[in-house]
């Protein structure tokens, strides 16, 4: 039965292949949701394919949840050179 409901961040789900994963990450702008698999693998999945899968959502007891190999966050450094930027427009304004 395909999934009807929104993706939620932090929820492990199984597909109809029995493969076992965590949704890290949701941006409904950009409409894709960010995976990571039991074995660590990272994935994204577009948001139109989410509701056309066959998903299950389960609760992992915590031996589960322990055997998942967690993979850090991507940072965006572009977001910080852009805040950096603003604030030296900001100090040449009080200069002059």
């Amino acid at each position: 039965m395909p999934m009807h409901e929104e993706p939620v961040v932090g929820a492990f789900y199984e597909d109809e292949d029995g493969r076992q994963f965590e949704v890290t990450g949701f941006d409904e702008n950009d409409g894709t949701i960010d995976i990571q698999y039991k074995d660590g693998t990272p994935d994204e999945i577009d948001l139109d394919d989410w509701y056309g899968m066959d998903l299950e959502q389960m609760e992992l007891d915590e031996d589960d949840e322990d055997e998942l190999e967690k993979v850090e966050p991507e940072v965006d450094d572009d977001a910080d050179l852009d805040e950096d930027d603003d604030d030296e427009d900001l100090d040449e304004d009080e200069e002059e």
